[in-house]
Parts: structure tokens; sequence; C-alpha cells
């Protein structure tokens, strides 16, 4: 341990000093609706979150939203927030775009609900939470642009790195996400393979949509980040795009992602035909 280490210990503090801070954050905690005994419970019993707060500290005014931070006591691992963003990917927000970001807007009533497509299971476990970014330090956040990020040299990366046949494609190079709450059902939709597109959607409940091939390739990168689990190694999610006439792709296709193995995330195409290996995403309305 170093001697800047030793000297700027919590244990340099005065004991009025220290009891001060300490009740300083727990009267913030009381007075955002928290228990302050389980948070700071939490410090001894989960490293991640340990670690979680002394981002926010060091960031000092830029600690996100407290919503969301509280909604990770829910979900546990399955929820990518602004401290994973910063963690993971560097990213940067201004106080703005905090704000911006809203509350989270699913209670612990939906979370902890039974899931409508796995009905022995939770909403909290079949489900991740994420925010998306419209952008990524200034640059889009497309496919294209997962695909700078993720190369073809490491892990997690994409079946179709080196010349992608979707070149051209709008909702691969042009369409981002809001920086908004996604919540997502991590694999497709059970039993919802060997229809065609609208037989899927019909398989929808009200209170959900077919996702966006950005939202549903961002929800299979985070997924792997977060957890070490690949999402539908074996299936593709139909997302809600068409694709447009190139010379390497006909007008009319479904938009899928999926099949993601070691080999790579694909982002590929249907016709929308009866196939064992195609079903649908499914996305909870904001």
């Amino acid at each position: 341990m170093s001697t800047s280490q030793k000297t700027s210990g919590l244990w340099t503090m005065t004991k009025g000093e220290f009891e001060e801070s300490v009740s300083a954050l727990e009267k913030a905690v009381v007075k955002q609706g928290g228990n302050p005994r389980d948070l700071f419970d939490l410090f001894r019993t989960d490293g991640e979150y340990a670690c979680r707060i002394a981002q926010a500290m060091m960031r000092k005014g830029l600690v996100g939203s407290i919503e969301s931070r509280l909604a990770r006591l829910v979900p546990g691992r399955n929820i990518f927030d602004d401290a994973d963003w910063m963690s993971y990917y560097d990213a940067k927000f201004t106080k703005k775009q905090f704000r911006e970001a809203g509350k989270f807007p699913w209670g612990e009533d939906i979370l902890n609900s039974s899931c409508p497509f796995n009905s022995d299971k939770l909403v909290k476990d079949t489900h991740f939470a994420f925010l998306g970014l419209t952008a990524i330090n200034g640059s889009p956040l497309t496919v294209a642009k997962w695909l700078e990020l993720h190369p073809a040299t490491g892990q997690p990366k994409f079946y179709f790195n080196n010349d992608p046949w979707h070149v051209g494609q709008p909702h691969t190079d042009v369409a981002t996400m809001q920086l908004r709450w996604y919540l997502m059902l991590k694999d497709i939709i059970p039993d919802s393979t060997s229809k065609t597109p609208e037989e899927q959607v019909a398989m929808l409940p009200p209170e959900y949509e077919v996702p966006s091939t950005i939202a549903e390739v961002t929800k299979d990168i985070l997924v792997f980040r977060k957890t070490d689990v690949r999402p539908n190694p074996s299936h593709w999610a139909a997302c809600t795009e068409r694709t447009v006439k190139t010379d390497k792709v006909s007008a009319g296709r479904v938009s899928c992602v999926g099949g993601f193995d070691g080999d790579g995330l694909y982002v590929d195409v249907w016709c929308g035909d009866r196939v064992g290996s195609v079903g649908l995403g499914a996305s909870r309305k904001f």
C-alpha cells in the first residue's frame, strides 16, 4: 500500500467528520425512499455494487439515475445502466443526458410479475433492461458502429464483421436507438418459429412490440458483456425492418438477429417463410 493510500483513508477523519458524512448519506438514501441498512449491507456483500458507488462518487455530480441504481437490486445482472456504459465502453454523459434518461419506467410489480412468454418464470429473469444510447461519445450508435466497437479479432464479435452484406441498409448504417430505457426478452418468444411474420406479431401482448434491429443487436451484445451468456445461440429474432435492394440483397426481406455462437452474432435476413430457426423478439413498450 502506498503512503498516499495510508494517509487518505477514512480512519484519518475525526469521529465527528465520519459520523456527519455517514449521517448525510443515510438521510439522502431515506429521502429517496431507500433503506440505508440494506444498501450499506451491499457494500460488504456485493463487490460490483461497491465498485459502482465508488465510480459514481469519483464522478462527483454525475451520479446517473437513482432509479436505475435502485432498479438494479431487482433484476440483478440483467441490467445495463449508465455506470455500465462508462465502465465497459468509456461512454461520456452530460448532466442533461442523465436527466433526459429519466426514471426507470418499470417498477418491481412488473419486474417481479410472471413473464407473459414463460409463465413459470419472472420478467426479471427472462428480460434484460438497458439504457439505450443514440450516440456513443459523439458517434451515432448504429449496427455499423457496433462492428467497429467489436472487431473480428475479439469476443464478442459479428459473423459478418468483414465485408458485411448489410452495407447500405438504413437499419444497420443509419438507425439508432433513443436515449431511454429498453426492456427486452433475452431470447425469442417460445413457439414463435415456423410461423409467418404476421402470425408472429399476433403473439405479442398489447404492452409489447417488435424490436428494431439496432435494439436487438445492442441487447445481445450487452447481455453477453454483462452475463457472459449469448442469447439465441441457435435461433434468430425477427425485427421490425425490411431490407432495401442493394447488389447484395433483395428488397423486402425481414431483418433478423441471432445465431449468436462463438463464430459471432449474425445480422441476417429472412424471406418470411415458415422455418424452424427464426422466431420473434419482443420489446416492452416504453
